[in-house]
Protein backbone atom coordinates (compact mmCIF):
# COMPACT_ATOMS: atom_id res chain seq x y z
CA UNK A 1 0.00 0.00 0.00
CA UNK A 2 1.12 3.75 -0.47
CA UNK A 3 2.14 6.72 1.18
CA UNK A 4 0.65 9.43 2.00
CA UNK A 5 0.63 13.01 3.25
CA UNK A 6 -3.02 13.94 5.02
CA UNK A 7 -4.33 17.64 5.59
CA UNK A 8 -6.83 19.23 7.46
CA UNK A 9 -7.98 15.95 8.86
CA UNK A 10 -11.36 17.13 11.01
CA UNK A 11 -11.76 15.58 15.05
CA UNK A 12 -14.92 16.05 16.97
CA UNK A 13 -13.36 15.74 20.52
CA UNK A 14 -15.12 12.96 22.83
CA UNK A 15 -12.97 13.43 25.84
CA UNK A 16 -9.86 15.54 26.64
CA UNK A 17 -6.62 13.45 25.70
CA UNK A 18 -8.16 9.79 25.54
CA UNK A 19 -11.40 9.86 23.07
CA UNK A 20 -11.45 11.07 19.79
CA UNK A 21 -14.06 10.52 16.85
CA UNK A 22 -12.52 10.79 13.49
CA UNK A 23 -14.09 12.22 10.53
CA UNK A 24 -12.21 11.50 7.38
CA UNK A 25 -10.54 14.90 5.17
CA UNK A 26 -9.21 14.75 1.60
CA UNK A 27 -5.61 13.49 1.55
CA UNK A 28 -2.76 14.14 -0.71
CA UNK A 29 -0.15 11.67 -2.16
CA UNK A 30 3.29 12.47 -0.68
CA UNK A 31 5.90 13.36 -3.07
CA UNK A 32 7.61 10.82 -4.73
CA UNK A 33 4.97 8.43 -4.29
CA UNK A 34 2.80 7.19 -7.25
CA UNK A 35 4.57 8.57 -9.97
CA UNK A 36 4.43 6.51 -13.12
CA UNK A 37 8.17 5.39 -14.25
CA UNK A 38 6.95 6.40 -17.91
CA UNK A 39 4.24 8.61 -19.70
CA UNK A 40 1.76 6.30 -20.82
CA UNK A 41 0.13 6.50 -24.28
CA UNK A 42 -3.72 4.60 -23.76
CA UNK A 43 -5.14 2.85 -26.38
CA UNK A 44 -7.91 3.29 -28.63
CA UNK A 45 -11.48 2.43 -27.14
CA UNK A 46 -11.58 -1.48 -27.82
CA UNK A 47 -14.91 -1.02 -29.61
CA UNK A 48 -13.66 2.03 -31.41
CA UNK A 49 -16.29 4.68 -29.90
CA UNK A 50 -15.38 6.83 -27.69
CA UNK A 51 -18.21 6.58 -24.45
CA UNK A 52 -19.39 9.23 -21.60
CA UNK A 53 -19.41 7.01 -18.58
CA UNK A 54 -20.93 8.56 -14.64
CA UNK A 55 -19.30 6.72 -12.31
CA UNK A 56 -21.06 6.41 -8.92
CA UNK A 57 -19.26 6.61 -5.67
CA UNK A 58 -14.91 7.36 -5.17
CA UNK A 59 -14.30 4.60 -2.99
CA UNK A 60 -11.67 2.47 -4.43
CA UNK A 61 -13.74 0.40 -6.77
CA UNK A 62 -15.18 3.72 -8.56
CA UNK A 63 -11.78 5.48 -8.48
CA UNK A 64 -10.41 2.00 -10.12
CA UNK A 65 -13.42 2.20 -12.69
CA UNK A 66 -13.06 5.58 -13.53
CA UNK A 67 -8.99 5.52 -14.16
CA UNK A 68 -9.21 2.07 -16.60
CA UNK A 69 -12.22 3.51 -18.66
CA UNK A 70 -10.50 6.75 -18.49
CA UNK A 71 -6.86 4.94 -19.64
CA UNK A 72 -9.11 2.89 -22.52
CA UNK A 73 -9.91 6.31 -24.24
CA UNK A 74 -13.35 7.11 -22.40
CA UNK A 75 -14.95 10.45 -20.93
CA UNK A 76 -15.50 9.59 -17.48
CA UNK A 77 -17.23 12.05 -14.67
CA UNK A 78 -16.90 10.35 -10.72
CA UNK A 79 -20.25 11.79 -8.41
CA UNK A 80 -19.07 11.53 -4.82
CA UNK A 81 -21.40 12.22 -2.11
CA UNK A 82 -19.05 13.03 0.93
CA UNK A 83 -15.87 15.13 0.55
CA UNK A 84 -13.22 12.52 0.17
CA UNK A 85 -12.21 10.39 -1.53
CA UNK A 86 -10.82 6.58 -0.72
CA UNK A 87 -14.04 5.05 1.13
CA UNK A 88 -13.65 2.50 3.39
CA UNK A 89 -9.59 2.93 2.52
CA UNK A 90 -9.07 5.50 4.60
CA UNK A 91 -5.56 6.49 6.76
CA UNK A 92 -5.40 8.60 9.71
CA UNK A 93 -2.40 11.13 10.62
CA UNK A 94 -4.73 14.20 12.21
CA UNK A 95 -4.38 13.98 16.15
CA UNK A 96 -1.34 11.73 16.02
CA UNK A 97 2.08 12.90 17.07
CA UNK A 98 5.93 12.68 15.19
CA UNK A 99 4.50 11.65 12.12
CA UNK A 100 2.75 8.59 12.71
CA UNK A 101 -0.32 7.16 11.03
CA UNK A 102 -2.54 4.68 11.01
CA UNK A 103 -4.84 2.91 8.39
CA UNK A 104 -8.91 3.46 9.93
CA UNK A 105 -10.38 0.92 7.24
CA UNK A 106 -8.50 -1.62 4.69
CA UNK A 107 -5.68 -3.25 6.57
CA UNK A 108 -3.68 -5.36 4.34
CA UNK A 109 -3.23 -7.04 1.16
CA UNK A 110 -1.91 -10.38 0.67
CA UNK A 111 0.77 -12.47 -1.97
CA UNK A 112 -0.57 -14.20 -3.80
CA UNK A 113 -4.17 -12.76 -3.81
CA UNK A 114 -4.29 -9.36 -4.52
CA UNK A 115 -2.68 -10.38 -8.09
CA UNK A 116 -4.47 -6.87 -9.66
CA UNK A 117 -3.20 -4.24 -6.69
CA UNK A 118 0.48 -5.72 -6.83
CA UNK A 119 0.07 -4.77 -10.60
CA UNK A 120 -1.04 -1.46 -9.60
CA UNK A 121 1.83 -1.00 -6.62
CA UNK A 122 4.59 -1.80 -9.67
CA UNK A 123 2.63 0.74 -12.19
CA UNK A 124 2.47 3.57 -9.66
CA UNK A 125 5.66 2.60 -8.06
CA UNK A 126 4.36 2.58 -4.67
CA UNK A 127 6.60 1.16 -1.53
CA UNK A 128 4.68 -2.25 -0.03
CA UNK A 129 6.01 -3.02 3.19
CA UNK A 130 6.09 -6.95 4.91
CA UNK A 131 3.36 -6.30 7.85
CA UNK A 132 3.79 -8.22 10.75
CA UNK A 133 0.18 -8.19 12.27
CA UNK A 134 -0.03 -11.77 12.04
CA UNK A 135 3.40 -13.30 13.34
CA UNK A 136 3.84 -14.08 17.16
CA UNK A 137 0.10 -13.52 18.19
CA UNK A 138 -0.90 -14.34 21.51
CA UNK A 139 -4.62 -15.74 21.58
CA UNK A 140 -6.64 -15.77 24.59
CA UNK A 141 -8.93 -18.84 24.86
CA UNK A 142 -10.90 -20.00 27.95
CA UNK A 143 -9.06 -17.16 30.14
CA UNK A 144 -5.69 -18.41 28.98
CA UNK A 145 -3.20 -16.93 26.48
CA UNK A 146 -1.69 -19.08 23.78
CA UNK A 147 1.24 -18.31 21.54
CA UNK A 148 2.00 -19.71 18.35
CA UNK A 149 4.06 -22.26 19.50
CA UNK A 150 1.34 -23.44 21.47
CA UNK A 151 -0.96 -24.48 18.46
CA UNK A 152 2.73 -26.09 16.94
CA UNK A 153 2.66 -28.31 20.17
CA UNK A 154 0.74 -31.74 20.18
CA UNK A 155 0.28 -31.79 23.33
CA UNK A 156 -1.35 -28.88 23.55
CA UNK A 157 -3.67 -29.91 20.50
CA UNK A 158 -4.51 -32.87 22.55
CA UNK A 159 -5.41 -31.46 25.72
CA UNK A 160 -8.00 -28.69 22.98
CA UNK A 161 -9.65 -32.03 21.97
CA UNK A 162 -8.38 -32.45 18.62
CA UNK A 163 -7.74 -35.68 17.53
CA UNK A 164 -4.56 -37.38 16.16
CA UNK A 165 -5.14 -36.10 12.17
CA UNK A 166 -6.31 -33.05 12.80
CA UNK A 167 -3.38 -32.42 15.01
CA UNK A 168 -0.95 -33.64 12.39
CA UNK A 169 -2.62 -30.71 9.96
CA UNK A 170 -2.57 -28.08 12.51
CA UNK A 171 0.99 -28.60 12.92
CA UNK A 172 2.49 -28.48 9.50
CA UNK A 173 0.01 -25.94 8.49
CA UNK A 174 -1.82 -23.44 11.16
CA UNK A 175 -5.26 -23.81 12.90
CA UNK A 176 -6.53 -21.52 10.66
CA UNK A 177 -5.89 -24.04 7.66
CA UNK A 178 -8.14 -26.66 9.64
CA UNK A 179 -10.96 -26.73 7.47
CA UNK A 180 -9.19 -27.05 4.51
CA UNK A 181 -7.98 -30.89 6.32
CA UNK A 182 -11.90 -31.51 5.80
CA UNK A 183 -12.60 -29.65 2.41
CA UNK A 184 -9.48 -30.05 -0.02
CA UNK A 185 -10.97 -33.55 -1.63
CA UNK A 186 -14.17 -31.56 -2.60
CA UNK A 187 -12.69 -28.84 -4.38
CA UNK A 188 -11.44 -29.95 -7.48
CA UNK A 189 -14.60 -30.40 -9.18
CA UNK A 190 -14.63 -26.00 -9.27
CA UNK A 191 -13.41 -25.19 -13.02
CA UNK A 192 -14.36 -21.86 -13.15
CA UNK A 193 -14.21 -19.75 -10.15
CA UNK A 194 -17.11 -17.38 -11.27
CA UNK A 195 -19.37 -20.68 -11.44
CA UNK A 196 -20.69 -22.53 -8.55
CA UNK A 197 -23.14 -23.84 -9.77
CA UNK A 198 -23.35 -27.49 -12.38
CA UNK A 199 -20.54 -29.14 -10.15
CA UNK A 200 -22.38 -31.47 -8.84
CA UNK A 201 -23.05 -29.79 -5.66
CA UNK A 202 -26.00 -27.83 -6.20
CA UNK A 203 -28.02 -29.87 -3.29
CA UNK A 204 -25.06 -28.82 -0.91
CA UNK A 205 -26.53 -25.11 -1.13
CA UNK A 206 -29.13 -26.36 1.71
CA UNK A 207 -26.82 -28.55 3.90
CA UNK A 208 -24.62 -26.67 6.83
CA UNK A 209 -21.27 -26.89 5.61
CA UNK A 210 -20.79 -28.63 9.34
CA UNK A 211 -22.46 -31.54 8.06
CA UNK A 212 -19.75 -32.03 5.88
CA UNK A 213 -16.83 -31.41 8.57
CA UNK A 214 -19.00 -34.33 10.47
CA UNK A 215 -19.37 -36.67 7.45
CA UNK A 216 -15.34 -36.27 7.37
CA UNK A 217 -14.97 -37.12 10.74
CA UNK A 218 -14.33 -33.79 12.50
CA UNK A 219 -13.70 -34.34 16.25
CA UNK A 220 -16.21 -32.15 18.74
CA UNK A 221 -13.14 -29.84 18.98
CA UNK A 222 -13.27 -29.08 15.12
CA UNK A 223 -16.25 -28.68 14.88
CA UNK A 224 -16.95 -26.22 17.81
CA UNK A 225 -13.82 -23.84 15.92
CA UNK A 226 -15.18 -24.17 12.78
CA UNK A 227 -18.63 -23.52 13.18
CA UNK A 228 -20.78 -23.75 10.29
CA UNK A 229 -24.39 -24.36 11.93
CA UNK A 230 -26.01 -21.72 9.48
CA UNK A 231 -23.64 -21.42 6.85
CA UNK A 232 -24.21 -23.02 2.97
CA UNK A 233 -22.29 -26.43 2.00
CA UNK A 234 -21.96 -25.38 -1.02
CA UNK A 235 -21.04 -21.22 -0.46
CA UNK A 236 -18.60 -22.37 1.86
CA UNK A 237 -17.14 -25.31 -0.80
CA UNK A 238 -16.89 -22.48 -3.51
CA UNK A 239 -14.99 -19.69 -1.37
CA UNK A 240 -13.28 -22.37 -0.52
CA UNK A 241 -12.04 -23.59 -4.33
CA UNK A 242 -11.68 -20.00 -5.45
CA UNK A 243 -8.62 -19.55 -2.31
CA UNK A 244 -7.54 -22.89 -3.54
CA UNK A 245 -6.99 -22.14 -7.37
CA UNK A 246 -4.94 -18.84 -6.19
CA UNK A 247 -3.11 -20.57 -4.20
CA UNK A 248 -4.24 -18.40 -1.36
CA UNK A 249 -4.31 -19.66 2.77
CA UNK A 250 -7.85 -19.20 4.60
CA UNK A 251 -5.87 -16.48 6.40
CA UNK A 252 -2.19 -16.06 5.11
CA UNK A 253 0.10 -15.27 7.90
CA UNK A 254 2.21 -13.38 5.64
CA UNK A 255 0.36 -9.83 5.20
CA UNK A 256 1.63 -6.24 3.56
CA UNK A 257 0.58 -3.10 3.37
CA UNK A 258 1.57 0.32 1.53
CA UNK A 259 4.49 2.38 3.22
CA UNK A 260 2.53 5.26 4.43
CA UNK A 261 -0.84 3.86 4.62
CA UNK A 262 -3.35 2.08 2.60
CA UNK A 263 -4.94 5.46 1.63
CA UNK A 264 -2.00 5.79 -0.59
CA UNK A 265 -3.86 3.53 -3.93
CA UNK A 266 -6.65 5.51 -3.86
CA UNK A 267 -4.94 8.84 -4.20
CA UNK A 268 -3.12 7.73 -7.10
CA UNK A 269 -6.29 7.24 -8.93
CA UNK A 270 -7.80 10.44 -8.03
CA UNK A 271 -4.20 12.33 -8.72
CA UNK A 272 -4.77 10.52 -11.94
CA UNK A 273 -7.98 11.49 -12.57
CA UNK A 274 -7.97 15.53 -11.63
CA UNK A 275 -11.17 17.30 -11.60
CA UNK A 276 -12.67 13.92 -13.54
CA UNK A 277 -13.85 12.93 -9.52
CA UNK A 278 -16.18 15.60 -8.22
CA UNK A 279 -16.74 15.71 -4.43
CA UNK A 280 -19.52 16.96 -2.37
CA UNK A 281 -21.71 15.52 -5.24
CA UNK A 282 -24.53 13.46 -4.06
CA UNK A 283 -26.15 11.81 -6.59
CA UNK A 284 -30.14 12.66 -5.98
CA UNK A 285 -31.93 10.59 -9.11
CA UNK A 286 -31.28 8.41 -11.94
CA UNK A 287 -33.16 7.61 -15.41
CA UNK A 288 -32.07 5.24 -17.90
CA UNK A 289 -33.15 3.39 -21.01
CA UNK A 290 -31.46 1.70 -23.75
CA UNK A 291 -29.82 4.90 -24.86
CA UNK A 292 -28.01 5.66 -22.17
CA UNK A 293 -28.15 7.48 -18.36
CA UNK A 294 -29.47 10.54 -17.06
CA UNK A 295 -27.96 11.38 -13.34
CA UNK A 296 -29.25 14.47 -11.15
CA UNK A 297 -26.99 15.48 -8.53
CA UNK A 298 -26.11 18.29 -6.38
CA UNK A 299 -23.54 20.35 -6.49
CA UNK A 300 -22.70 23.02 -4.19
CA UNK A 301 -26.65 22.69 -3.55
CA UNK A 302 -27.37 23.72 -6.85
CA UNK A 303 -28.90 20.98 -8.74
CA UNK A 304 -27.28 19.56 -12.26
CA UNK A 305 -27.95 16.58 -14.63
CA UNK A 306 -25.49 14.99 -16.78
CA UNK A 307 -26.73 12.30 -19.17
CA UNK A 308 -24.26 9.65 -20.31
CA UNK A 309 -23.52 6.36 -21.83
CA UNK A 310 -23.61 4.15 -19.05
CA UNK A 311 -23.19 4.34 -15.31
CA UNK A 312 -21.19 2.37 -13.46
CA UNK A 313 -22.41 1.88 -9.70
CA UNK A 314 -19.66 1.94 -7.31
CA UNK A 315 -22.32 2.83 -4.16
CA UNK A 316 -22.87 -0.29 -1.78
CA UNK A 317 -26.20 -1.30 -2.94
CA UNK A 318 -27.58 -0.56 0.55
CA UNK A 319 -26.79 3.32 -0.16
CA UNK A 320 -27.83 2.89 -3.79
CA UNK A 321 -31.09 1.27 -3.42
CA UNK A 322 -32.20 5.11 -1.61
CA UNK A 323 -31.91 7.01 -4.97
CA UNK A 324 -34.26 7.27 -6.94
CA UNK A 325 -34.70 5.14 -10.09
CA UNK A 326 -36.44 4.86 -12.86
CA UNK A 327 -37.13 2.53 -14.83
CA UNK A 328 -36.34 0.33 -11.24
CA UNK A 329 -34.27 -2.68 -10.67
CA UNK A 330 -35.17 -6.49 -12.19
CA UNK A 331 -36.48 -7.90 -9.41
CA UNK A 332 -33.53 -10.36 -9.23
CA UNK A 333 -31.42 -7.31 -8.46
CA UNK A 334 -33.86 -5.92 -6.14
CA UNK A 335 -34.05 -9.25 -4.16
CA UNK A 336 -30.26 -8.76 -3.95
CA UNK A 337 -30.04 -4.80 -3.02
CA UNK A 338 -32.54 -5.68 -0.06
CA UNK A 339 -31.68 -8.76 1.44
CA UNK A 340 -27.31 -8.49 0.84
CA UNK A 341 -25.64 -8.31 4.79
CA UNK A 342 -22.27 -6.42 5.57
CA UNK A 343 -20.75 -6.66 8.72
CA UNK A 344 -19.16 -3.37 10.15
CA UNK A 345 -16.94 -2.30 13.21
CA UNK A 346 -14.83 0.32 14.36
CA UNK A 347 -11.24 0.90 14.33
CA UNK A 348 -9.77 2.24 17.61
CA UNK A 349 -5.99 3.69 17.18
CA UNK A 350 -4.06 4.18 20.47
CA UNK A 351 -0.90 5.66 20.50
CA UNK A 352 1.71 4.99 22.95
CA UNK A 353 4.76 6.64 24.28
CA UNK A 354 7.09 3.14 24.11
CA UNK A 355 6.89 -0.47 23.54
CA UNK A 356 5.56 -0.91 26.73
CA UNK A 357 4.63 -4.67 26.00
CA UNK A 358 8.49 -5.73 25.78
CA UNK A 359 9.04 -4.90 29.27
CA UNK A 360 6.35 -7.28 30.01
CA UNK A 361 8.48 -9.95 28.07
CA UNK A 362 5.96 -10.53 25.28
CA UNK A 363 7.69 -10.69 21.49
CA UNK A 364 5.13 -8.84 20.35
CA UNK A 365 1.47 -6.35 20.58
CA UNK A 366 -0.33 -8.76 18.36
CA UNK A 367 -2.81 -10.27 20.49
CA UNK A 368 -6.39 -11.39 20.18
CA UNK A 369 -8.85 -11.00 23.37
CA UNK A 370 -11.96 -12.57 21.96
CA UNK A 371 -13.27 -9.32 24.76
CA UNK A 372 -16.82 -7.81 23.57
CA UNK A 373 -15.45 -4.27 23.24
CA UNK A 374 -11.87 -5.18 22.07
CA UNK A 375 -11.14 -8.24 19.41
CA UNK A 376 -7.65 -7.50 17.73
CA UNK A 377 -4.55 -5.60 18.38
CA UNK A 378 -1.74 -5.07 16.41
CA UNK A 379 1.50 -2.08 15.64
CA UNK A 380 2.07 -0.32 12.36
CA UNK A 381 3.72 2.51 11.04
CA UNK A 382 6.52 0.32 12.56
CA UNK A 383 9.12 2.08 10.27
CA UNK A 384 8.35 5.91 11.33
CA UNK A 385 11.36 7.34 13.73
CA UNK A 386 9.87 7.81 16.72
CA UNK A 387 9.68 6.15 20.06
CA UNK A 388 6.05 6.39 20.41
CA UNK A 389 3.63 3.61 18.63
CA UNK A 390 0.98 3.47 17.29
CA UNK A 391 -1.59 -0.26 17.87
CA UNK A 392 -4.81 -0.50 15.85
CA UNK A 393 -7.42 -2.24 17.39
CA UNK A 394 -10.91 -3.91 16.29
CA UNK A 395 -13.81 -3.14 18.43
CA UNK A 396 -17.68 -3.68 17.54
CA UNK A 397 -19.32 -0.22 16.36
CA UNK A 398 -20.52 2.53 18.80
CA UNK A 399 -17.71 0.96 21.62
CA UNK A 400 -15.88 4.12 22.26
CA UNK A 401 -12.45 5.23 22.85
CA UNK A 402 -12.32 5.36 26.31
CA UNK A 403 -14.43 1.59 26.60
CA UNK A 404 -12.10 0.45 24.39
CA UNK A 405 -9.22 1.42 26.38
CA UNK A 406 -10.60 0.27 29.70
CA UNK A 407 -11.56 -3.60 27.69
CA UNK A 408 -7.56 -3.61 26.56
CA UNK A 409 -6.59 -2.69 30.36
CA UNK A 410 -8.79 -5.13 31.96
CA UNK A 411 -7.55 -8.43 29.60
CA UNK A 412 -3.60 -7.11 28.87
CA UNK A 413 -1.84 -9.92 30.30
CA UNK A 414 1.22 -7.70 31.01
CA UNK A 415 1.66 -5.05 33.91
CA UNK A 416 1.48 -1.64 32.88
CA UNK A 417 0.56 0.71 29.16
CA UNK A 418 1.97 3.71 28.08
CA UNK A 419 -1.00 4.93 26.05
CA UNK A 420 -1.59 8.42 25.71
CA UNK A 421 -4.42 8.97 23.81
CA UNK A 422 -7.41 6.60 21.49
CA UNK A 423 -8.84 7.92 18.60
CA UNK A 424 -11.53 5.73 16.63
CA UNK A 425 -13.13 5.36 13.28
CA UNK A 426 -16.40 4.18 13.83
CA UNK A 427 -17.71 3.02 10.48
CA UNK A 428 -21.14 1.92 11.54
CA UNK A 429 -21.74 5.68 12.30
CA UNK A 430 -20.38 6.92 8.32
CA UNK A 431 -23.15 8.06 6.05
CA UNK A 432 -21.31 6.94 3.19
CA UNK A 433 -19.42 3.98 3.88
CA UNK A 434 -21.15 2.29 6.51
CA UNK A 435 -20.46 -1.17 5.18
CA UNK A 436 -17.24 -2.88 5.28
CA UNK A 437 -16.94 -6.85 4.08
CA UNK A 438 -19.83 -8.71 1.99
CA UNK A 439 -21.06 -11.27 4.34
CA UNK A 440 -21.95 -15.23 3.33
CA UNK A 441 -25.20 -15.45 1.56
CA UNK A 442 -27.76 -17.38 3.71
CA UNK A 443 -28.27 -20.85 3.28
CA UNK A 444 -29.75 -22.24 0.41
CA UNK A 445 -30.27 -19.09 -1.14
CA UNK A 446 -27.05 -18.92 -3.30
CA UNK A 447 -29.09 -18.63 -6.67
CA UNK A 448 -31.28 -15.58 -5.45
CA UNK A 449 -27.78 -14.10 -5.06
CA UNK A 450 -25.19 -14.71 -8.20
CA UNK A 451 -24.38 -14.07 -10.17
CA UNK A 452 -27.24 -11.37 -9.86
CA UNK A 453 -24.73 -9.35 -7.09
CA UNK A 454 -22.40 -8.42 -10.00
CA UNK A 455 -24.99 -8.66 -13.30
CA UNK A 456 -25.49 -5.55 -15.84
CA UNK A 457 -28.65 -4.08 -16.09
CA UNK A 458 -29.24 -2.19 -19.10
CA UNK A 459 -27.00 0.60 -18.85
CA UNK A 460 -25.78 0.05 -15.51
CA UNK A 461 -22.75 -1.57 -14.30
CA UNK A 462 -22.08 -2.90 -10.37
CA UNK A 463 -18.49 -2.95 -8.80
CA UNK A 464 -17.29 -2.82 -5.69
CA UNK A 465 -15.85 -5.35 -2.91
CA UNK A 466 -19.12 -7.16 -2.89
CA UNK A 467 -19.76 -7.19 -6.61
CA UNK A 468 -17.05 -10.48 -6.44
CA UNK A 469 -17.08 -13.89 -6.29
CA UNK A 470 -14.59 -13.76 -2.77
CA UNK A 471 -15.03 -10.23 -0.71
CA UNK A 472 -11.53 -10.00 0.04
CA UNK A 473 -12.18 -5.70 0.63
CA UNK A 474 -9.50 -3.91 -2.12
CA UNK A 475 -8.78 -6.97 -4.27
CA UNK A 476 -12.55 -7.30 -4.52
CA UNK A 477 -12.90 -4.07 -5.29
CA UNK A 478 -10.20 -3.49 -7.98
CA UNK A 479 -11.38 -6.98 -10.07
CA UNK A 480 -14.81 -5.60 -10.53
CA UNK A 481 -13.97 -2.29 -11.48
CA UNK A 482 -11.67 -3.65 -13.89
CA UNK A 483 -14.64 -6.37 -15.12
CA UNK A 484 -16.83 -3.10 -14.93
CA UNK A 485 -14.29 -1.26 -17.16
CA UNK A 486 -14.00 -3.64 -19.40
CA UNK A 487 -17.76 -4.72 -19.93
CA UNK A 488 -18.44 -0.78 -20.62
CA UNK A 489 -15.18 -0.63 -23.20
CA UNK A 490 -16.46 -3.36 -25.19
CA UNK A 491 -19.80 -2.95 -25.23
Amino acid sequence: MKEVKRRDFLRNTLAAGVGSTLAPAVLLAQEGEGESPHPVDYPPPASGKKKKVVVAGAGIAGLCCAYELMKKGHEVTVLEASGRHGGHVFTVRDGLSDGLYADGGAEQITKPGYERYWEYTKEFNLTVLPYPRRRNVYTKMNDKFYTEDHFKDPAVLKSMGFNEREIKHIVKHNLHELSRLFLDPYLDKFKDEYQPFGVGYDDLDKVPISDIYKKEAASPAALKFLGGENSSALFRLWQAAILHKRGVANFPIDVFRLKGGNQGLPNVFAKRLGPRVKLNSPITEIKHDNNGVTVTYKDNEQTKEITADYLANCIPLPLFKKIPLTPGLTPEKQFVADNITYDSYSHIIFQASTKFWIEDGFKSINMQFGHPDLEFIWQMAEEVDTHRVILVAVAPGGVSPQRALAAFREVYPGKKDSIEQALIKDWTKDPFAPNCERTDFPMGELSKFWPHVMTVQGRIHFAGAYADNLNWGQEAATRSANRVAKEIDEA
